[in-house]
């Protein structure tokens, strides 16, 4: 039997800095995503999976033959590794089905769901997330489409409004934080902890406000001495970065460490050996975070994560009010084109298993009329070859444009009677599971 007209559902379960502060995050993130993508793909109907994750969100993508019972499975799923803030968790949950779950992805990389609207960072977040589902092969065609979609249209939008122009990126708007609370960060010794992407923007930005050499410590000490010499500044053995807090105004924290890095313990060994009768300000932009919550506890010592930031996001976003309104409008011509690939995308193994079937017939049947005709030079079998090979797509050719109208047009109908009329009784294909 041929694959029917089926309806594939496109998921997305959520928590994100919208509707949790940070600690409630961190009770759901993923330290392994890759166990949690075989989890994911292993639940009942579930064809395609893939995990977004960044400093503030958590992101669950699905296809499924199965819309509500699917989302409220992975809704499930995502609460209950919150053990025992498995309610709140719960509530906090964001969903959305079809059409509004990838109109959230382009939302996302075009800049319009990020906590500081249009920073770009996200953009790398999402491809990456993209190529680990890819990696552990539990993306499919469907997904593979939207993200890639996604994408393109996300670059391109933001080239076009101007959206991410002078955007300040997590990192840049923890620099501003330091800046409203020590004023000109001129004279400030500042040291980051971590040399990846975000370390990386956070280092290069104040150096181009810093008197003093920027500090830069990382797991990997050759990759902070790469980075420290370039932005004339001192790299930190990892080992070392206790003994260094003595002397330090802000500290930002950027890594992607598991696990905590700066404990009670440290930093009051730390604070206890100071000279200096300012505050040490720590902002913690890590994911998950790497800062213990009760360093805070410690006289003089004034810690920040991601939910602090929330006032100069809400200042970037007055600021970009005409690029928002821009790019929502060129969202929405983008999402009528992505609605019709999807549609034509439902009739693809349709479209895959006819032509198959009939290249099949052409290859057997011209191999038995050579036989007949004897002896046929290499220049006539390629005449017969090709005269076999035009015809053969000259009658398919509106057949298949035609079953891509009727599914942009979601004409069940016409797809389920194109597939009558061209199976057989009998016939050996594809069912409806390989159809996923």
């Amino acid at each position: 039997m041929y694959p029917s007209a089926k309806t594939d559902y496109i998921i997305n379960v959520r928590i994100t800095h919208k509707t949790a502060r940070v600690p409630l995050m961190e009770a759901v993130v993923f330290k392994d995503k890759i166990q949690a993508l075989i989890e994911l793909q292993s639940m009942e109907n579930v064809a395609e999976c893939l995990i977004l994750q960044t400093c503030n969100r958590i992101e669950i993508y699905l296809v499924s033959e199965e819309g509500e019972k699917t989302l409220n499975a992975a809704k499930q799923y995502l609460a209950n590794r919150a053990s025992h803030q498995y309610a709140e968790v719960f509530n906090a949950i964001e969903t959305a089905l079809n059409r509004e779950a990838y109109e959230h992805l382009m939302r996302i990389t075009t800049g319009l769901e990020s906590m500081v609207i249009g920073e770009e960072q996200v953009l790398n977040q999402v491809w990456d997330a993209y190529l680990e589902a890819e990696k552990a092969k539990t993306v499919g065609p469907i997904l593979k489409h939207i993200f890639n979609r996604s994408m393109t249209v996300g670059r391109r939008i933001r080239d076009a409004t101007g959206i991410s122009k002078g955007a300040v990126s997590v990192g840049s708007a923890a620099i501003e934080l330091a800046a409203t609370l020590l004023g000109d960060l001129a004279d400030k010794k500042i040291l980051v902890m971590g040399a990846g992407e975000t370390g990386t923007l956070v280092a290069k930005a104040l150096a181009r406000r810093c008197l003093s050499p920027i500090l830069v410590a990382n797991r990997t000490y050759t990759r902070a001495l790469a980075l420290a010499e370039n932005l004339g500044g001192q790299a930190v053995k990892f080992d070392n970065f206790q003994n260094v807090l003595v002397n330090m105004d802000v500290v930002i924290c950027a890594t992607s460490a598991p696990h905590l890095l700066l404990t009670k313990e440290i930093v009051s060994y730390s604070m206890s050996q100071r000279t200096s009768q300012n505050d040490l300000i720590i902002i913690d932009i890590s994911n998950p975070l790497n800062v213990g919550k009760n360093v805070q506890e410690i006289p003089k010592v004034k810690l920040y994560t991601i939910d602090d930031l929330q006032l100069i996001a809400e200042k970037n976003l007055v600021e970009r009010q005409k690029c928002v309104e821009k790019t929502c409008q060129m969202l929405n011509d983008e999402l009528i084109i992505l609605d019709d690939d999807l549609r034509k995308l439902s009739v693809r193994l349709i479209i895959s298993t006819l032509l198959s079937d009939a290249e099949q017939v052409r290859q057997k049947e011209l191999t038995k009329a050579i036989s007949i005709l004897g002896d046929v030079d290499d220049k006539k079998r390629k005449i017969i070859d090709d005269l076999t090979n035009v015809l053969l797509k000259q009658t398919f050719l509106p057949v298949v444009e035609n079953l891509r109208i009727a599914a942009s047009k979601d004409d069940k109908e016409v797809i389920n009677i194109a597939i009558k009329l061209f199976d057989k009784e009998g016939k050996n294909g594809f069912d409806n599971e390989d159809a996923r």
